[in-house]
């Protein structure tokens, strides 16, 4: 197993108090402070990661800057359908994909904040048509966060991923992986894209831990004109491989990444 660390190259902060304004600066801010709400971007390049990598898991690293304190209140994190720039303002925010979200509670007494966000990183990889980018928020319940941006003068506060793979051909791994194969049927609307993801969800019966292993795919019928009807199988590598008395649960969602034409 190979890994691999990839710091944010963008990074960005809008909000509704200066809403024909942006912060880019050190930090990025996530919640509410009084009335206004503060939304923060990150954005990776992936150009790194081989092309024949088997993503194990993702994990967004972000660097608290205050609220060292526990909480259970939650951000969530999106996944942005457009790009940003140094002209994006609260009142021109980039599309956001509010289907694919990953929530985390930042409220802690440690230093840094760990997320999940390998579903995110399997869609990037799979479709480059796919923003890289990722949107936090909060809702009017969340103080004010602030993390590591990505011009962070401190370059140890600098968010990121970090990676884990192999790369590996699925007929080789069969004494080392469970190899779960898994059909999925349905239908896309015409003139229109969608992004699937499915997730074997796996509970280890010894330890008690759950491990997700995910699949990314998008089914295009832009130029359709009738319904484009999915059956496909798909083969999830699962390491490690599963042993008596783990178990096993499926989960599909996923999102239309374009409306339809009108």
């Amino acid at each position: 197993m190979s890994n691999i660390i990839i710091p944010a190259s963008k990074s960005l902060t809008v909000t509704n108090k200066s809403p024909k304004e942006n912060i880019n600066s050190n930090h990025i801010k996530v919640g509410y402070h009084q009335k206004f709400k503060y939304i923060s971007y990150l954005f990776f390049d992936i150009s790194s990661i081989p092309p024949n990598a088997k993503i194990l898991s993702a994990k967004l690293v972000l660097f608290k800057t205050n609220n060292f304190y526990k909480d259970n209140k939650e951000l969530v994190i999106y996944q942005l359908d457009d790009y940003f720039s140094s002209y994006t303002t609260y009142n021109n925010r980039p599309k956001v994909n509010k289907d694919i979200k990953e929530n985390f509670s930042p409220f802690t007494s440690k230093i840094s904040v760990t997320v999940d966000v390998t579903k995110f990183v399997l869609l990037w990889i799979k479709s480059k048509s796919i923003c890289t980018g990722l949107m936090l928020a909060g809702d009017s319940n969340c103080s004010l966060s602030s993390f590591g941006s990505s011009i962070s003068s401190d370059s140890y506060i600098i968010p990121f991923i970090d990676i884990k793979y192999k790369v590996y051909c699925i007929s080789c791994c069969d004494g080392e992986a469970t190899i779960r194969e898994v059909n999925v049927t349905g239908t896309v609307a015409p003139e229109s894209k969608y992004m699937s993801i499915l997730n074997v969800e796996v509970k280890r019966h010894k330890s008690n831990k759950v491990g997700n292993y995910y699949i990314a795919d998008e089914y295009d019928n832009s130029s359709g004109v009738t319904p484009l009807k999915i059956d496909k199988n798909y083969k999830v590598v699962i390491i490690p491989k599963e042993r008596k008395g783990d178990t096993e649960k499926v989960n599909l969602y996923g999102s239309y990444k374009e409306d339809k034409k009108t």
